[in-house]
């Protein structure tokens, strides 16, 4: 009883004698935020099939959607998913604080998608924004393009 009594002192102290760590204080990274249109509250825009107003060529229209951002992000990818299939419109590098997506209307879908709406109907497509951060992590931001035939 004595010998167990001994090594439970012994333990005891070696413990106390050991020093511990400052306590760290906790810090989160700030992710990217991705603002279209100069609006965090914007999710959605409408674009036309057609460039021009006398309807030519429909899918020449352009979607153009400026997008700014805060935070070390490395690239953008942008992909829309339609039915089942995913169409990944591209990645791009950048810097400075703002990318322009400038895509035709008729590239937002697959060959394998539905057409694009007839005239005098409209339709919709969900364009993901994908941010690659400086430390690998991603952020995505939804913007809905409703196109108008």
């Amino acid at each position: 009883m004595k010998r167990i009594l001994i090594i439970l002192l012994a333990s005891a102290l070696g413990l106390a004698s050991c020093k511990k760590d400052p306590k760290q204080p906790e810090t989160l990274d700030a992710p990217a935020t991705i603002v279209f249109e100069g609006n965090t509250s914007t999710v959605m825009g409408t674009y036309s099939s057609y460039a021009a107003a006398t309807p030519t060529v429909k899918g020449t229209g352009t979607v153009n959607i400026l997008i700014t951002y805060s935070g070390d992000v490395r690239t953008l990818s942008f992909t829309t998913s339609t039915g089942t299939v995913i169409n990944n419109l591209g990645t791009a590098t950048v810097s400075g604080g703002s990318y322009t997506f400038t895509k035709l209307v008729k590239d937002l879908r697959g060959t394998a998608d539905a057409p694009l709406p007839t005239s005098g109907t409209s339709g919709s497509v969900v364009l993901t924004v994908t941010a690659t951060l400086g430390n690998g992590q991603t952020v995505k931001r939804f913007f809905t393009i409703n196109v108008t035939g």
